[in-house]
Formats: C-alpha cells, sequence, structure tokens
C-alpha cells in the first residue's frame, strides 16, 4: 500500500554514485524530489532524470535535491553505473526501502519529501515536462523562512502536511451539516465537583463533538497517529499512547475568541499532556491566531491541514477572529 501524504518517508540509506554514504539524515534540512526506479530497466526513468537534470538550478533555489533510487541488487545497476545526470543524486538503496514504500516495480514513480522526511504529494509522471512542472508547482507552495537568529522561542511543534486540503474542506462541510454546541469550559463548582462552564467573555466557539466511535474518527486519529505521535516522540521524548474527544470548531467574527488560560489546571483534565490545534481554512478568515505570551508576542497561523502541538500547561489564547469564521481541529494527546 501506498504511504499517504503527510506521512513521514521509510528510512533509506545507500552507496550513492561517487560511493558516498547517503542516508535521509543526511537529507535532513533541505526537500528532495525522489525518483524510484527499483528494478526497472534504466531506459523507464532516463527521461525524467534528464528533465530534472535540465530543470536542476531551479530546484537548487528552493533548496531541493533531486534523488534517483535503484535497488541495490537491481540486474540493471550497471546501466545506471554507466550514467551521469547533472544536479541528480543516484543512490543504490536496501531493497527494504520499496517494500515500506509499497514501489510495484511497474513502472518509475515520485515524490516530494519536505525537509522533515514527509512525504509531501506523489507527483504526476504522465511526462518528464508534466512531472517537473508539477514537481515546481508544489514546491512553490511549501512555507519556509529565511535563516535568521531567533531570541525568544516558544516550545511549539509546527507539523504540516497532517490533512490535505480536501480532507478539510470535508470536515468543514460535516460540522456545519452536524449539531452544534456553545463552547465551554472544565472548571470547578464551589462543592469541589467538576463543572462544564460557559463565559462569552472568555471564550466564544461554536463546537461539534466527532463520535468517538465513527468512521470519521477513525480516519482523524490514523492520521494523528502517523503524521504528529512520531513528531512529538522525536521532539519531546513523549509517547503519546491516547487522543482526547475531537472536537471540529469554528470561531466566528467578529468575536469568536478564547481568552488566555492553559489547557490542564482543572482537575477533570489534567491528564492532558499536549494540545493540538489544526486548521482548516487559514486562507479564509483574519485574525484568529495563536499566542504565547509568555515567550514572546508573536502570531502563530498554521497553514490549512498544519497542526500546531504544545504543552498543555503553556498558557496561550486565540485571538479574535475579525473577519470570515476559523474552522479548527482540536483535540489532546496522553
Amino acid at each position: 500500500m501506498r504511504l499517504m501524504t503527510g506521512r513521514h518517508a521509510p528510512f533509506c540509506y545507500g552507496m550513492a554514485q561517487d560511493n558516498s554514504f547517503y542516508s535521509f539524515d543526511t537529507q535532513a534540512g533541505r526537500n528532495a524530489v525522489v525518483l524510484l526506479a527499483g528494478h526497472l530497466p534504466a531506459s523507464t526513468i532516463t527521461p525524467f532524470c534528464e528533465a530534472f537534470s535540465a530543470a536542476s538550478s531551479l530546484f537548487a533555489r528552493h533548496d531541493t535535491d533531486i534523488v534517483l533510487l535503484v535497488g541495490s541488487t537491481s540486474p540493471y545497476v550497471p546501466e545506471f553505473l554507466a550514467l551521469s545526470f547533472l544536479g541528480v543524486t543516484t543512490v543504490f538503496c536496501m531493497e527494504e526501502f520499496f517494500a515500506h514504500y509499497g514501489f510495484s516495480n511497474d513502472m518509475p514513480e515520485s515524490f516530494v519529501m519536505d525537509r522533515a522526511g514527509r512525504i509531501i504529494t506523489a507527483l504526476d509522471m504522465t511526462s518528464p515536462a508534466t512531472c517537473v512542472t508539477h514537481t515546481e508547482n508544489v514546491l512553490a507552495a511549501l512555507i519556509s523562512e529565511k535563516r535568521r537568529e531567533v531570541g525568544l522561542p516558544a516550545p511549539l511543534l509546527l507539523v504540516p502536511h497532517v490533512f490535505d486540503a480536501a480532507f478539510c474542506h470535508d470536515l468543514i462541510d460535516i460540522f456545519e451539516r452536524s449539531p452544534q454546541t456553545q463552547g465551554g469550559m472544565a472548571s470547578t463548582g464551589m462543592n469541589g465537583k467538576p463543572v462544564h462552564r460557559i463565559d462569552e467573555n472568555k471564550k466564544k466557539r461554536t463546537d461539534f463533538l466527532v463520535p468517538p466511535d465513527s468512521d470519521l474518527a477513525r480516519h482523524i486519529l490514523e492520521r494523528l497517529d502517523t503524521s504528529c505521535v512520531p513528531e512529538i516522540k522525536k521532539a519531546f521524548q513523549f509517547e503519546a499512547q491516547h487522543v482526547d474527544r475531537l472536537v471540529l470548531a469554528r470561531y466566528d467574527a467578529p468575536s469568536g475568541h478564547f481568552l488566555r488560560h492553559r489547557d490542564n489546571l482543572a482537575p477533570a483534565v489534567m491528564f492532558r499532556k499536549f494540545a493540538l490545534s489544526l486548521n482548516l481554512n487559514t486562507s479564509e478568515y483574519d485574525g484568529g491566531f495563536l499566542t504565547f505570551p509568555e515567550y514572546n508576542d508573536h502570531y502563530y497561523k498554521p497553514q490549512t491541514g498544519a497542526a500546531i502541538i504544545f504543552s498543555a500547561s503553556l498558557l496561550h489564547e486565540a485571538t479574535p477572529v475579525t473577519r470570515g469564521s476559523r474552522y479548527c481541529l482540536l483535540t489532546f494527546f496522553h
């Protein structure tokens, strides 16, 4: 089975054509266009290598490398050793990679991998020109920042491409067709018992709780498990075992907001370790930022389908939406 976009590519290592060692760890920090040849003859993928070689200077400006993966036991290794494509790194890699990816050896395949090793998209292999153009469009849409000194960072984790745009749209549609409730807050009553408190001055939001035993919940959890849980383990050395309730939420202009709060103060929710906020329609509203005032004055607004993950102990705020409606998925890991 092909790996879904947003998941990490299987780990790959091998020897490059110049006898240097190559692995996806050495690739980290730069995007890559990965061409898969497996055990196919060189002639099947040569036109694509030539097309990417001709455009290699363009991809270099996107901090993107072109990598051709050939099975180390392929009978066509001598053919590839005799070829050289400017700007393309040919790697003779271990066979397990192709099995884990789901490569069938019927025809060449390719995908774009981001600097963290996530598969962004499979590429259109209709023709070499089509493939190069598709790649250019994908790379142009990736979010990047110029290198700079950072003085006051907040301890946050941003995970892009958790959901694709189509699934985000589906979730918004499901939200609008489902019964909704006014968003409340976990609190403690005068008797010391947990209560669900409504206070529009503190929080103004509309919620839909995804049924936990539904196919929708299972699909969401699968994506979180493959895209977010490994990143939490890598960044924070925490093995998330459970995901809290899944909430689809809408903050409406002009006053949808959630003032400063921590997500695990009330006794009923002290089990929460990490919070997740995933935007479903970033380009369709203004305002609606996340802020973390203990660390800096920056505004955080992940792109559509991207999640921001942070400790449930951090003080944070969802600023008012000033235009449109902000749709998001909210949950917690523990």
